[in-house]
């Protein structure tokens, strides 16, 4: 009889046991487990993150965080309303949920958190240093800068729109760190300058992580971003085109951390992001003729710039 699996699995369906550490459907969903984002197209429309089966899952809620607990791994999920009409909410809702899951992974004993992703209403509404994503980013610091706030090192992320008010977030949490890996093609997101807003983002483009006891390169949201500055304005083909350009790129600079070489077409799955539904054929054509076997979804969610537009996120496993 062959071992029994090890270390946390990621799955592309929508069965649930015991052993599920999380369930993530791609939906509007009240659920705070959803990704409130609906499906444009593709392969999928429910992922699954899947203990070792050494162990049961826990199920809680902890300082506004719910979460899901498996032997050394923990899936947590938030949603914080804000008030709109305010510049100041967003800034307060993205301190709160860094503080809170400052507060979680300390009460957890799991110390290093190794993934997260962010869904923000509206993120391009406002102007100037009240953009709702740049507000968002002031309070995510104010968080990390306050005595005992640090994440370090900084996890990949993503970050798109959501389509439930406010803000939602999803993290993995574990016992080892990350090793970030950043993109040689692009300015690391933490280093980027005022223009970008008063603090800049904090998350790394990429990390090769230990989930419970398997390896695997976690690869940030990637968009059609040079240096920092967006390419291909109003080109959707050829935004596609630069953004797999830099997944590449990303995924040679991890070959050191992760011990030998590794192309695009090792990837596990693949996310699409994109502003416009209407976008689909074009960038299913890109994805066709670039990672023609790789799993994929389409979903519909504007990004953080409004001339970005579509941006991916992928993974692969590394044992």
């Amino acid at each position: 009889m062959p071992d029994a699996p090890t270390g946390l699995r990621w799955r592309a369906d929508a069965d649930a046991d015991d052993a599920t550490l999380a369930r993530v459907a791609f939906a509007p969903d009240a659920d705070v487990f959803c990704c409130p984002l609906p499906v444009i197209a593709g392969d999928f429309e429910t992922e699954r993150w899947q203990c070792p089966d050494d162990g049961p899952v826990e199920t809680g809620t902890m300082a506004g965080w719910s979460y899901r607990r498996g032997p050394d791994i923990a899936f947590a999920a938030c949603h914080i309303d804000d008030d709109a009409a305010d510049p100041a909410a967003i800034q307060r809702a993205g301190e709160t949920a860094y503080r809170e899951l400052i507060a979680l992974q300390r009460a957890l004993d799991l110390p290093r958190v190794q993934r997260i992703w962010h869904w923000l209403s509206e993120p391009t509404a406002g102007a100037g240093d009240d953009q709702r994503y740049q507000r968002f980013c002031r309070g995510r610091a104010e968080a990390l800068d306050a005595p005992g706030g640090a994440i370090e090192p900084l996890p990949p992320a993503t970050l798109v729109a959501g389509h439930r008010h406010g803000l939602r977030m999803h993290a993995l949490l574990g016992r080892d760190s990350v090793r970030p890996i950043e993109n040689p093609r692009q300015v690391s997101a933490y280093r980027y300058p005022r223009d970008y807003g008063i603090r800049a983002p904090a998350f790394a483009r990429a990390g090769v992580a230990n989930l419970a006891g398997a390896r695997f390169l976690l690869i940030s949201g990637t968009a059609s971003i040079v240096g920092h500055a967006t390419r291909h304005a109003g080109d959707v083909e050829a935004q596609a085109g630069e953004a797999l350009d830099n997944v590449a790129a990303v995924i040679e600079a991890a070959e050191p951390a992760i011990g030998r070489r590794m192309k695009p077409g090792d990837l596990q799955c693949v996310k699409a992001y994109l502003r416009d539904p209407a976008d689909a054929e074009t960038v299913i054509a890109v994805l066709d003729a670039r990672l023609p076997a790789i799993p994929r979804v389409l979903l519909h969610a504007p990004l953080c710039r409004d001339d970005l537009l579509v941006e991916f996120e992928a993974q692969m496993t590394l044992d």
